[in-house]
């Protein structure tokens, strides 16, 4: 005769297949607040670039910056005068203007051709066609890290312009060096988590976080809490005007609660 298996067994194999797919998604809390502080700095990328748009006048600007692999630059940025947007480019500065900068050179300014191949490597990034640009060395103590790229359709960059770039590329050094240092550190941690997790990790990180899941989902509204997060966030997704209402509303709805003497108790009911 076969006998149901105990109900703790079932909580756990449940519990071990949620940790699994958590594990493939390094969701911790430690993770998180790297996330977290990466954005904080790519936001501070994208405004000192949008700034520079706005200035100099430029069409777009962008970083190029050696972050782990070395040999290779990446682009995490991308700005023009009405915004900023994340990128994933990498490339190999060879052949661009990127390589004179990582030699030692200086701050320089060029006209460019329709389809000149000293930019053919950040076209992916870019969503206009420049015609000249200003490229500028960001360093970090005595050793240059990448650098910037300020773009120009139709109007020429002069002096004036290249002198501005220059200063710009001292703002843009303080923020660059803690945005490389948090990405390293992220990345890092990415690579470790796996193992830490890992049955035989010598660590107890696995069975702590198996604890925190398993008391996350304890509570009989935890779905139904995360599906009402979602919701809003979903709702705020579509404007600033929405994402006002729906504090509007729920504020009007916290009011009413508390009136009311307090959180209604939960009956099961869906």
């Amino acid at each position: 005769m076969t006998l149901p298996a105990p109900a703790a067994d079932v909580a756990r194999a449940s519990l071990l297949g949620f940790s699994s797919r958590l594990r493939d998604l390094l969701a911790t809390l430690e993770s998180a607040a790297l996330v977290g502080q990466s954005e904080v700095r790519m936001r501070g990328l994208g405004e000192h670039l949008r700034f520079a748009c706005l200035a100099l006048p430029c069409a777009e600007a962008l970083v190029a910056l050696e972050v782990e692999a070395l040999g290779r630059l990446s682009v995490p940025v991308v700005a023009d005068p009405q915004g900023y947007r994340r990128a994933t480019l990498e490339f190999l500065p060879s052949g661009t203007p990127f390589a004179y900068l990582l030699g030692g050179g200086g701050a320089h300014a060029a006209e460019l051709g329709p389809d000149d191949p000293m930019i053919d490597a950040l076209r992916p990034a870019l969503a206009t066609r420049p015609t000249a640009g200003i490229f500028v060395p960001i360093r970090v103590g005595e050793s240059t890290i990448g650098g910037a790229a300020l773009f120009a359709e139709g109007a020429p960059l002069g002096d004036h312009h290249l002198e501005m770039a220059e200063r710009l590329a001292e703002v843009l050094a303080l923020t660059v060096e803690s945005f490389r240092t948090e990405q390293m550190i992220f990345s890092l941690f990415a690579r470790a988590l796996p193992d830490l997790l890992a049955e035989d990790a010598p660590t107890s990180l696995r069975e702590s976080l198996a604890q925190y899941i398993h008391a996350l989902r304890l509570g009989p509204t935890y779905k139904e809490r995360l599906a009402l997060a979602l919701a809003v966030g979903k709702l705020c997704d579509r404007g600033p005007a929405e994402a006002t209402l729906c504090a509007e509303v729920l504020a009007r709805f916290d009011a009413y609660a508390a009136s009311m003497g307090g959180a209604v108790p939960y009956d099961g009911t869906p």
